[in-house]
């Protein structure tokens, strides 16, 4: 018999597998799609150079995947968030210094240090903009910094959470992005791997003595103890059934992770008409959370945007068709850049939310949830251990990296498992 299953083949499962294997562990890696990497997924299609449809940035210079990084000989190029980024705050695309002249953004200057200081019980974004007063160009302003990277309303979101998900470092951190590509990253993690793919479990059988695993085709595979890495969007939707059902932490702690909406929209164009040093261009108003040159600072890199929409946003774009919500896009564009004449060559929508493996773009915490991703990530469920994204605790949550330590985690704690079981 297998010693471990991992299930999902993610930067979580991938990392998992690999520590199991190392320790002289067996494992077995079933995956529902046809590839490895999750919601990490390079297209090498879309114009001379790949570019990234899920996942795009190594966050900080200390993230825990720059060993492997470095191992696998990749390249990458620096992503600043806030230097060479233009702000739409409701009068256009400007550059963020001409943004903090003006007076009405002025009270939400001082927004990180609140949260750094927050006292009392926990609240939604909501909540905490309207205890600070802020009105007009400050309220658009703080309400950036509290939704730009998570992919909730700000009635979702609740921000003990999102300071204790790591979400103020990593807006003020530097990225990286893998020249190479991020799948790159995940064959260096999976190399020599046994994964079985085309397995969509629906069905986890788990126990102190082991667990076994169905597929929708009816295939079964068992091992003394697994480590699922499915994501909340799957776990909430109750498409994959637990024999027995998950006790009750874990299900509190499902409805206080909530599994956000993100949608890309690819844009490949005759011409570059944004500025060349242009990083990003975040938006406070409009279809569109933020834009991105995606081979900023690579002088020969083609001329692609990502338009990169976030909750109540990119649930808008992903009701319409793909050809609607590219053209809401760049109608976007043309008002942000009045004198600029986009002449669109390609264009290509990734639609996380809709994806029948993820459903959702990654996670965060609802007000009140502070605490519930410790809860998810418990090892109290007999032989079946928990990793992914919305596990991560250590680091920045809901990122690669937070994926990545938590395969190294649940590795560690299926391992202490088995030599307590006298594997």
């Amino acid at each position: 018999m297998t010693d471990v299953l991992v299930i999902g083949a993610g930067m979580a499962g991938v990392t998992a597998a690999r520590q199991l294997a190392q320790a002289g562990v067996s494992v077995l890696l079933v995956e529902g799609g046809q590839r490895l990497g999750g919601r990490i997924q390079t297209l090498r299609d879309f114009c001379s150079a790949p570019v990234e449809a899920g996942a795009e940035f190594i966050h900080g210079v200390g993230a825990e995947t720059w060993p492997d990084v470095k191992a696998a000989g990749l390249h990458v190029r620096a992503c600043p968030h806030t230097r060479d980024a233009m702000f739409n705050v409701g009068a256009g695309a400007q550059w963020l210094p001409r943004v903090l002249l003006h007076p009405g953004v002025w009270p939400a200057v001082t927004i990180l240090r609140r949260l750094r200081r927050l006292q009392g019980p926990d609240m939604s974004a909501r909540e905490f903009i309207a205890a600070n007063r802020y009105r007009g160009r400050a309220r658009i302003m703080a309400q950036m910094v509290l939704t730009a990277h998570l992919p909730g309303s700000i009635d979702d979101v609740g921000v003990r959470g999102l300071i204790e998900d790591g979400v103020l470092q990593l807006e003020t951190g530097l990225n990286h992005r893998i020249v190479e590509g991020y799948d790159r990253l995940v064959a260096q993690i999976a190399r020599d791997l046994d994964c079985e793919m085309g397995f969509a479990v629906d069905t986890v059988r788990w126990s102190v003595d082991g667990v076994s695993v169905r597929a929708a085709d009816g295939r079964e595979r068992s091992a003394r103890a697994a480590v699922c890495t499915l994501p909340v969007g799957v776990l909430k939707s109750r498409q994959v059934r637990f024999v027995p059902d998950l006790p009750e932490n874990k299900r509190a702690a499902l409805q206080l992770i909530e599994m956000g909406s993100v949608c890309k929209i690819l844009l490949r164009f005759e011409e570059r008409f944004w500025p060349q040093r242009l990083a990003t261009l975040a938006c406070g108003v409009g279809p569109v959370t933020l834009y991105w040159s995606v081979f900023y600072r690579a002088p020969d890199g083609p001329p692609v945007l990502t338009a990169y929409a976030t909750g109540p946003r990119a649930a808008a774009l992903s009701a319409l068709s793909e050809d609607e919500a590219t053209a809401v896009v760049v109608d976007d564009l043309r008002r942000l850049f009045p004198e600029a004449a986009p002449k669109l060559l390609a264009q290509r929508r990734i639609d996380w939310t809709t994806d029948p493996l993820s459903l959702g773009g990654y996670t965060f915490l609802r007000p009140g949830g502070s605490g519930a991703r410790a809860q998810l990530a418990a090892a109290d469920t007999g032989a079946l251990f928990w990793a992914g994204s919305a596990t991560a605790t250590r680091t920045i949550a809901a990122t690669v990296e937070g994926a990545f330590v938590s395969g190294m985690r649940a590795a560690a704690e299926a391992c202490a498992f088995l030599e307590r079981r006298g594997r």
